[in-house]
């Protein structure tokens, strides 16, 4: 991780503003041959949820889509059109504190971003009609959200966890939460900053992005930190209470988050579940430069809990996580 990232800290951190020329960049690398329909809709609070949206005539299932923590909707302007031509409407949203949000950079707390997702499946419903299956697919940070919005929301047809974030064990806890309390107490308006200098692993389009794209979020305050970690703690526990069909993705080179933590999230999971390690996979499996064989995985799943009707009939087709990544002590 150290080798990928130049780290850095600031005493008084500025806002991290963006504007129309940073959401024009964003959009460069968008296929303008392809359908893509970008804007806001409200959330119940009354603020602006920025997205983007792949469109299908007649969509074989919904898949709303939750970035990774830093990032933006636009990360999935490479696997969206994809997904769309699997017969899928892909909807793609900055979450709160992220991206477009008017919220950029602070902390907007899990409650809160558990009713955008239930506010962005409304719209996507509002659009396609209720009949239709709506998935959700989160990844890292957007997968522990996702896992938050179906404990209180059972009407999704399912879960695709990619590297959901998660952290178990009782010192872990007890020191993250410490620090990060400690630093929040002490330097409120300092940040950490991080700024990604390699990216081989990735797609170039993914490379470009994750460098360069402005509207990747490059600074964090402690309580924007604080929050993530108390965000993966709880996604653990409310695993317990999500009983639709999941898939969980993870890359056995992830340099953030342990396997275990992400198994021991998994495990919990009440639900019909399937567990896919990518031997050779880093954290943000999406955007692998090998992602071909995620998304193949991911289009499977999907094509199964549609051929089984959504329903736990399918149970017999899930796979617990091998025991050797369930040590005893997490």
């Amino acid at each position: 991780m150290q080798g990928a990232y130049r780290f850095g800290f600031e005493t008084a951190s500025g806002e991290d503003l963006c504007g129309v020329d940073e959401a024009r960049w964003s959009l460069v690398g968008a296929d303008p041959s392809l359908p893509l329909l970008s804007g806001q809709f409200p959330a119940s609070d009354g603020a602006s949820v920025p997205y983007r949206l792949w469109p299908a005539r007649a969509p074989r299932a919904l898949l709303l889509c939750l970035h990774g923590a830093f990032d933006f909707c636009g990360s999935f302007d490479e696997i969206g059109p994809e997904l769309r031509r699997h017969g899928f409407a892909v909807l793609a949203i900055d979450q709160r504190g992220f991206g477009r949000t008017a919220s950029r950079g602070r902390w907007s707390g899990k409650t809160r971003m558990t009713e955008d997702v239930v506010d962005a499946a409304r719209f996507l419903r509002a659009r396609y009609g209720h009949s239709v299956p709506l998935f959700v697919l989160g990844e890292s940070m957007g997968a522990a959200v996702a896992v938050h919005a179906a404990a209180r929301d059972p009407s999704f047809s399912g879960l695709v966890l990619v590297a959901p974030g998660a952290v178990t064990g009782g010192w872990q806890k007890l020191l993250g939460a410490y620090i990060m309390r400690a630093v929040n107490a002490i330097l409120p308006d300092s940040a950490f900053t991080a700024e990604r200098i390699s990216a081989w692993e990735y797609t170039p389009g993914a490379g470009l992005r994750l460098m360069c794209d402005p509207l990747v979020l490059r600074r964090a305050r402690p309580a924007m930190l604080l929050g993530l970690f108390r965000l993966a703690i709880s996604a653990v526990d409310a695993a317990r209470s999500v009983r639709v069909p999941a898939l969980t993705l993870v890359g056995g080179r992830d340099d953030l988050l342990r396997l275990a933590c992400i198994a021991r999230l998994h495990a919990e999971l009440a639900g019909p579940k399937q567990w896919r390690l990518f031997r050779f996979g880093p954290h943000l499996l999406l955007h692998w430069k090998h992602r071909e064989r995620v998304l193949s995985r991911i289009v499977r799943w999907l094509d199964g809990q549609l051929a089984s009707g959504c329903t736990s009939e399918f149970e017999h087709f899930s796979s617990q996580v091998p025991c050797s990544i369930l040590p005893g002590r997490l």
